[in-house]
């Protein structure tokens, strides 16, 4: 019988502490990066001044109220998203599984869209309530088409029914916008996501959702390690497979929701991380998947914003508009090199 050398055991932990390292630097790198950059110059001691406090000095003020937000709003977020993406890719069985691909960002955002531009009584109504309400609801309509299909579930059919589901709400949510809203920035927004507006208010209200969704995920570590070996030898290891898909699900929609409630459907972001990580650590350990992805995803988004503002320094471009072709790219090359079973 092979046995593994204990030297291996040791080199996989010191690489995945290695890419954790070299992620953290890069979410830091990135951190300082956007909160540094901007039509008004600001100098080194100012950015560290407004970054530890608000004072009353004009750039100050902008570091503390706007910049500061910004990048925070996207270290969260972004992580969110890519942890609710490996989550995602192990619950299904299906690694181009992600939120969006499950119709979840989607879903999460016409319900937000039919808030904002339709229903102003609803404007009182915390966007996260009606982001998880409009996620889960797509979320219960793709495993119910794809549960009730002929052979039942399986990855492609979960695929195919969640593009649908995804494609359907990304229509209506199109039709909303032309005809209801008359704000251009807000149209685009609605579409790609990004962190272009955000305030610490969004910080104050998403980051409790966050932070019980990432600590959730962490205590699903070990069932999603075993649900990856599939059902049978899951049971067969004494795993409630069930129970353990149920609370995975609910995790994956309560980060993709509370994400999208305030920084909108950023697409592919939960695709791209996870496997990202994968490829570099070369695990599949969700004790080290889930941490390291969650860094992947904050990096990714922080670094998608400050292109997106490079790319015009004179408009906010969405940093969903960087995201989304990158993700198309991985997302082709993945179903061109992945065997998924029918």
């Amino acid at each position: 019988m092979a046995t593994v050398a204990p030297s291996a055991g040791l080199t996989r932990r010191r690489r995945a502490w290695a890419v954790f390292i070299g992620f953290a630097a890069l979410a830091i790198g990135g951190f300082v990066w956007s909160v540094s950059i901007g039509p008004e110059h600001i100098g080194a001691w100012t950015l560290l001044k407004g970054t530890l406090a608000q004072g009353h000095d004009t750039k100050q003020l902008i570091v503390h109220l706007i910049r500061l937000p910004r990048a925070l709003l996207a270290v969260l977020a972004g992580g969110a998203l890519a942890v609710a993406g490996a989550m995602t890719q192990t619950l299904t069985g299906n690694p181009l599984g992600s939120p969006e691909i499950l119709g979840v960002t989607s879903g999460a955002a016409l319900f937000v869209a039919l808030a904002s531009v339709i229903v102003p009584s609803l404007a009182g109504v915390d966007t996260i309530f009606l982001s998880i309400a409009g996620g889960s609801l797509a979320a219960v309509l793709v495993f119910g088409i794809a549960r009730f299909a002929r052979g039942g579930i399986s990855p492609i059919r979960l695929t195919l029914a969640g593009i649908t589901i995804s494609l359907l709400a990304l229509a209506l949510l199109q039709g909303i916008l032309i005809v209801f809203s008359q704000d251009a920035e807000l149209f685009f927004f609605w579409l790609v996501g990004g962190v272009t507006y955000a305030s610490w208010r969004d910080i104050h209200t998403v980051y409790p959702w966050l932070l019980a969704g990432l600590a959730l995920a962490m205590l699903l570590a070990r069932s999603l390690n075993g649900l990856a070996l599939g059902d049978e030898v899951a049971r067969g290891l004494g795993y409630n497979v069930g129970r353990a898909r149920w609370l995975s699900g609910v995790c994956v929609v309560l980060l993709a929701c509370a994400a999208v409630g305030v920084v909108g459907p950023v697409a592919f972001l939960g695709l791209i991380a996870p496997h990202i990580v994968r490829r570099v650590t070369g695990s599949h350990n969700h004790f080290v998947v889930l941490p390291l992805s969650m860094m992947a995803g904050s990096a990714l988004l922080l670094y998608a914003d400050i292109a997106a503002r490079h790319l015009d320094r004179h408009a906010e471009i969405p940093a969903g508009v960087v995201v989304a072709p990158l993700g198309a790219l991985v997302f082709i090359y993945l179903a061109r090199r992945e065997k998924v079973a029918i």
